[in-house]
């Protein structure tokens, strides 16, 4: 962007572009009204184009250079002109202060320098950024948003290269910024992923007497000298009174596992207690791996035992 430009910035941030149309429409000498005739634009496009002041859309501004028969270059160049212009309105890429390719060594500065590309590309809508690749998949507004707004950096070096390419980066600039990406990327490592919930294994009956670290030691001992059954008879019927306690408190209890219901359910009779024990079939089932209590002789044992319970 030349220094002319910039000082006009301020005041007239189109001036240049103005100049330029101004000098195709006297070329092919139609007067604004003519023109905006044969563009199929209104009078008031045309002359807000010729202000310096505003930019027009590029929908306008093509079908303006269009009209003029002008060239190829020509239609370039009022483009280019429209970019410089909308840069410098919005004032944005000085604050920016983006490094050089070569001197990029960390998501900031490649973030800094994807913002500032952006505004350098003009500062086009998201949408239509995201889609002037056409020969390329197109990228997500909210991709693209995030590159702006330096929230976070391309997912993958063919995403970069979309960007880069429909920011107008040249093919040369463009392998230097894959090289800086590639180098941030092999420093930063593979991204964590979140936390993963470690699921054990259910434990075979014969290791049930080893998961006893949070037990009163007195507790443990007596556990470790329990057979592998005796220990889960000894839970279940524990749990069992716990469960069976916060029903009678809450009215709810928190019991999934039909085992535990039948459990609590022989423990305080059929006709006492809430009514989630009562829903619960007088007659075990045997499928499933569940192990039903009155399989072993201790389990009955604990059952007859059980002449404690609380009353309802």
């Amino acid at each position: 962007m030349s220094r002319s430009t910039l000082a006009c910035a301020p005041e007239r941030p189109f001036a240049s572009l103005a100049k330029h149309l101004i000098g195709l429409r006297r070329a092919a000498r139609l007067p604004q009204r003519a023109l905006a005739e044969v563009a199929a634009i209104s009078r008031t496009a045309v002359q807000r184009a010729e202000s310096g002041i505003a930019a027009p859309s590029p929908g306008v501004l093509d079908a303006y250079v269009q009209a003029c028969r002008a060239s190829p270059e020509d239609l370039a160049r009022a483009r280019l002109l429209r970019r410089y212009g909308r840069t410098a309105q919005r004032g944005r890429l000085r604050s920016l202060s983006a490094p050089s390719p070569a001197l990029i060594h960390s998501a900031d500065d490649l973030g800094l320098a994807l913002a500032a590309m952006y505004e350098r590309a003009g500062a086009p809508t998201l949408r239509e950024l995201s889609r002037r690749v056409t020969h390329r998949p197109p990228l997500p507004v909210t991709s693209v948003w995030r590159f702006v707004h330096r929230k976070g950096l391309p997912a993958s070096t063919e995403q970069l290269v979309t960007y880069l390419m429909a920011c107008g980066v040249s093919p040369v600039e463009q392998r230097l910024y894959v090289r800086a990406y590639q180098r941030i990327v092999a420093g930063r490592g593979e991204r964590p992923g979140p936390p993963r919930t470690r699921h054990r294994a259910a434990a075979r009956p014969d290791e049930l007497a080893h998961y006893t670290d949070k037990i009163n030691p007195t507790y443990r001992s007596l556990l470790d000298s329990l057979s592998a059954v005796d220990v889960e008879t000894a839970l279940t019927v524990g749990v069992a009174y716990v469960y069976a306690e916060q029903s009678q408190r809450n009215g709810v209890a928190p019991i999934t596992d039909q085992q535990l219901f039948r459990t609590a359910r022989r423990l305080f009779g059929a006709d006492t207690g809430p009514a989630q024990l009562k829903a619960v079939p007088a007659t075990p089932s045997l499928g499933g791996d569940t192990l039903p209590l009155s399989r072993h002789p201790s389990s009955a044992a604990a059952l007859d035992g059980a002449a404690g319970a609380p009353a309802w």
